[in-house]
């Protein structure tokens, strides 16, 4: 299993995930995940580290800030039946 790591941005309303060859966008972070793990369906399984950049969140989202935790996504290879 590899490692990638990606930096969570937010601009203009939409989520922004970079790094590592990869470079995503979704106005929600359950659908930037999806990206992500359409993106490396092909070099699954991978652990993605996601590492919030809280200097480019903007000053409204500030208050929820305790919200924004860095975590791991697990890309799994998908089972085909």
């Amino acid at each position: 299993m590899s490692d990638l790591t990606l930096v969570l941005e937010f601009e203009r309303g939409r989520w922004h995930a970079a790094g590592d060859g990869v470079d995503v966008a979704h106005s929600e972070l359950r659908g930037l995940e999806a990206l992500i793990e359409a993106r490396l369906a092909g070099e699954a399984p991978v652990d993605v580290h996601l590492e919030f950049d809280m200097a480019s969140l903007p000053r409204w989202l500030h208050q929820y800030h305790g919200h924004y935790c860095n975590y791991t996504l697990r890309v799994r290879r998908s089972v085909r039946a």
